[in-house]
């Protein structure tokens, strides 16, 4: 019962996301959804997206469910989905909701840094 409401919040996510373009390096686009930052004392969680402009062993996009710890300057994955064309359409590829236990160091200049200081920035 517990994955079928998850599964159902995660299609309703994706039907109403307000996704918000925060860079394009030519290879892919990157997005954010405004309505998924969550605040919860010292980590923020979001989800995000790729689009990729070419297919990558049959994924074209994805979208993870992230967490990041602002101070520490960490992050985590907490779930994914890869889909075969791009912005989240066509056959889901695969899918994983297990969160990761370790917590990885971001790394300066790089998208995952500059996703951080925008949620971050946008907590309470």
């Amino acid at each position: 019962m517990k994955k079928l409401i998850m599964g159902l919040l995660l299609a309703s996510n994706v039907a109403h996301a307000d996704w918000v373009m925060y860079g394009d390096n030519g290879k892919a686009e990157f997005y954010y959804d405004d309505k998924t930052i969550i605040a919860n004392g010292a980590t923020v969680s979001v989800w995000e997206m790729l689009s990729y402009s070419f297919p990558l062993n049959g994924v074209q996009s994805n979208r993870s469910h992230k967490e990041y710890k602002c101070e520490a300057r960490e992050f985590r994955n907490l779930e994914g989905e890869f889909f075969s064309e791009p912005y989240l359409k066509g056959n889901k590829v695969s899918s994983g909701a297990d969160r990761e236990d370790e917590w990885r160091p971001v790394v300066e200049g790089t998208r995952n840094n500059e996703l951080m200081d925008i949620v971050c920035g946008k907590r309470s």
